[in-house]
């Protein structure tokens, strides 16, 4: 089973104090192996602020911010014979700033803690010309991305752990974590919404109501989606002016609304049907492999996802009624995904009606439908965990638990990895596999593997 790693961070003076010594008793017993914190120390916010942190967080209550505090956590950590680590991962780091951090790192050798987690290669740099002896993990803010990013830092560094980056896909973390067998790895079984690694992103988030990444993503719709060789596109002399701002044009046109209008005109006999219907192929042939094609059951039939999943699945269904599809393999394609899309609804269907009978009453069973996403039964984390235990160099699967049962849900993957058997009592149509499934499409970006296997179960 995986390491389970504790973040630390808690005010450990004045009113909102925590007992350090009952508090780390607790996480221990409660499961955890582990722990690492951010560090803040007055000379550095004194002068800089907690805006300009020494590390990837940015107020108070995030970070221990004294001595003596982290001090007496490194100790009581030690007590239990377990590990703690100390991120350094801001992006920036200064001539004005380095001896603060030179003076961070003396003090974290003198009271004993274990390693750094280093996001920038300056503080690596640093680390190797002290011939510093704790241990070295890569941050996730170093935004690894392929085999040769992490080649180059294993040849040059003596790294303890690799932490990936949270947005790529489970085939590369595959095709990494078996290229580095001896390397230890932790990854991200839920990745930000945010598509960009913090490491290439320079604006602060979450601290109000919107911020500047909401805006992004709408559900099944991204607004914007920026040319990777848009610096290409602009130095290329042999285009002209409004050559490039026809590339540049980032309008978006939404499939499920462009597959209602060319149903209505074909019902309507306003364009060439012919064209209409290799137009309507056009798009199903290239929107065949998204991952967000199901029917979602934690939002209701008439909700903007399921009246868009309906759509599709009408144009889907006049496709393979009336157009002659030429390639077998683009037939068989189509027709897997309709069954699927058809399983989706109809289970669906059957869970929510059977429902409501029991309870009578749709927001009561949205209510309990939340309360149950939130808890135990979670698998979200659940199959994420199945597919990464497949790889022993996988030392942690990081999760953020925002007020789920985590032991309870820690108890249900370990047994479904012990037994090796998904039990049916851990497939609840509610919580199951699509909208599972809905959740890691922000990470993964693939068909994944559990997916099929559960079409057999439910």
């Amino acid at each position: 089973m995986f390491k389970k790693i504790v973040w630390l961070g808690f005010f450990t003076k004045w009113k909102n104090a925590k007992d350090v010594e009952k508090y780390i008793s607790d996480l221990v017993e409660w499961g955890a192996n582990e722990f690492f914190t951010w560090y803040n120390p007055p000379y550095w916010y004194e002068k800089f602020g907690f805006e300009v942190s020494p590390n990837g967080r940015f107020a108070e209550h995030e970070q221990i911010t004294d001595f003596e505090s982290l001090k007496l956590i490194v100790e009581e950590v030690h007590k239990h014979n377990l590990e703690i680590f100390v991120n350094l991962n801001a992006w920036y780091y200064t001539e004005i700033t380095m001896p603060y951090i030179k003076q961070m790192v003396e003090e974290f050798i003198w009271i004993w803690v274990d390693g750094i987690i280093c996001g920038n290669i300056g503080i690596l740099e640093y680390l190797k010309s002290i011939n510093y002896s704790g241990k070295i993990n890569i941050s996730t803010i170093m935004a690894l991305y392929n085999k040769q990013a992490i080649r180059f830092f294993l040849e040059n560094y003596k790294i303890n752990k690799v932490i990936l980056s949270r947005e790529i896909t489970l085939r590369e973390i595959e095709n990494i974590v078996t290229t580095f067998p001896e390397t230890k790895f932790e990854v991200f079984g839920e990745g930000d919404f945010c598509r960009y690694n913090n490491w290439l992103c320079f604006a602060e988030h979450k601290y109000w109501s919107r911020d500047i990444c909401t805006v992004v993503v709408n559900d099944l719709i991204f607004k914007k989606k920026f040319k990777a060789d848009f610096k290409k596109i602009v130095l290329d002399n042999t285009l002209t002016e409004l050559d490039k701002i026809w590339m540049f044009d980032d309008k978006f046109e939404d499939i499920f609304d462009k597959i209602l209008d060319i149903l209505t005109k074909i019902e309507l006999q306003m364009e060439d049907k012919t064209f209409l219907e290799e137009e309507l192929f056009k798009i199903y042939n290239i929107s065949k492999n998204r991952v967000d094609l199901f029917f979602d059951a934690m939002q209701w039939l008439n909700s903007e996802k399921n009246k868009k999943i309906l759509a599709y699945f009408k144009g889907l269904n006049y496709i393979l009624k009336n157009y002659k599809i030429k390639d077998w393999q683009d037939k068989v394609d189509l027709l897997e995904l309709r069954e699927e899309l058809e399983k989706s609804i109809k289970t669906w269907m059957e869970y929510f009606f059977s429902k409501i009978k029991t309870i009578s009453w749709e927001p009561k069973l949205k209510a309990l439908e939340t309360q149950l996403f939130y808890a135990k039964w979670d698998n979200l984390n659940l199959y994420s965990y199945l597919f990464f235990s497949k790889f022993p160099n996988i030392e942690t699967v990081k999760f953020p638990t925002r007020g789920r049962n985590y032991n309870e849900k820690i108890k249900v993957i370990e047994d479904t990895i012990n037994s090796k058997e998904v039990k049916n009592e851990y497939i609840d149509r509610s919580i199951s596999l699509e909208r599972a499934h809905y959740d890691l499409t922000y990470l993964f970006w693939d068909k994944l593997w559990f997916r099929k296997m559960l079409m057999e179960k439910i």
